[in-house]
């Protein structure tokens, strides 16, 4: 029953994340085809900024699991795994992507877009990139993490994130091509950049007994964490306002907000007993959905609206087919062995399953 609470927490954090994404880049696209400010395009702005989220989570995901499943070591054939399960996929996408976004059709420009795509992170894929990192750093550092204080790691890895992204959030660009690679892109890649979110992971999988303990005696907590994600929202578009930053999950901002939304949607989690088959379904082909969005979101967008539709409607039509599109090619691809090379594995958890301490610790 505790592995089941356990996963059970991981597939609504899951499937979350995996929504926000993909709606943040339906209404990306919504924002190229209707331009014209409006009270509507207001809505849209606060959607936006509020689902800012996913990669953060996802982060924090990725160390839960391994903080929860390996505390101190990790299998022999771990990193052999992640390679066939996560960089496969990611390689080919990226093949797939450089293709789509190619401005000049020749040989020279798809190579020159496909390394920077897999090794500059200019694709919408860059968060692998960043989940390797955390695994090496998990693998070198677990056993240290387990010798000292969470609080003390987690208010210094908060510090650290802190100023890393105030560089980038309040300092202007300096003038020269290489700053603007980074100002712009390159300062997401390193693993500093998201600290905070892998030391919260790492604790939060460490003792998590105690956390899901309080959460089941303590039934206010959830209307805390509403109120908690209401302030930390808030402040971040505030911040927004002041200093008009980059509507990227890559701010200052994102610190207090993005561990308010885990928070909530872990009180949420609790509410129920067994994982509605939507969020089950939702979180099984999460990584099918990840790699998979911007390429159908890409090809939905040559399609002419409708005059009747505005910013919302279409950014919400965009996000339901895509996420449809994106199930659909996954079940498709994965009836074949490579199939999960390509567009990713399609996991495939019930309320019933036994075992998922192990399963759930093998992809992101």
């Amino acid at each position: 029953m505790k592995d089941l609470q356990l996963v059970k927490d991981i597939f609504w954090l899951r499937c979350f994340a995996c929504l926000a994404v993909t709606l943040l880049h339906a209404i990306y696209y919504g924002q190229q085809v209707y331009v014209n400010p409006t009270m509507i395009h207001t809505v849209s702005y606060l959607i936006y900024m509020s689902i800012l989220f996913g990669v953060p989570v996802f982060v924090f995901i990725t160390e839960f699991l391994l903080s929860k499943n390996y505390p101190n070591r990790v299998p022999k054939d771990f990193l052999k795994k992640r390679v066939e399960i996560l960089l496969f996929p990611y390689l080919f996408m990226n093949i797939v992507y450089a293709f789509l976004n190619l401005e000049t059709w020749t040989l020279q420009s798809f190579f020159i877009r496909l390394l920077e795509n897999v090794f500059l992170g200019k694709s919408s894929l860059y968060f692998i990139l960043i989940i390797f990192q955390f695994y090496l750093l998990h693998m070198l550092f677990s056993r240290f993490l387990n010798r000292i204080s969470a609080r003390k790691v987690l208010s210094i890895s908060f510090v650290i994130n802190f100023l890393y992204l105030s560089i980038f959030n309040f300092v202007d660009t300096p003038n020269n091509s290489l700053a603007n690679y980074i100002w712009n892109t390159g300062y997401w890649l390193p693993f500093i950049g998201w600290i905070f979110y892998f030391t919260l992971g790492f604790y939060s999988g460490k003792y998590y007994k105690a956390f899901i303990d309080i959460m089941r005696s303590y039934k206010f907590l959830l209307l805390i964490g509403f109120l908690l994600t209401f302030i930390s929202l808030s402040v971040m578009l505030l911040l927004n306002r002041l200093f008009l930053l980059d509507y990227n999950s890559k701010r200052v901002g994102m610190l207090l907000y993005a561990p308010s939304i885990i928070f909530l949607i872990s009180s949420l989690s609790t509410r129920f007993s067994k994982v509605p088959k939507l969020v089950m379904i939702i979180s099984d082909y999460s990584f099918s959905i990840f790699l998979l969005n911007w390429f159908y979101l890409t090809l939905l967008s040559f399609i002419e609206p409708p005059p009747s539709l505005n910013i919302l409607t279409y950014s919400t039509l965009m996000f339901i087919f895509t996420i449809f599109l994106c199930i659909g090619t996954a079940y498709i691809f994965n009836q074949v062995s490579f199939g999960k090379y390509l567009v990713g594995q399609v996991r495939k958890y019930r309320n019933n399953d036994t075992n998922r301490k192990e399963k759930s610790s093998r992809i992101i």
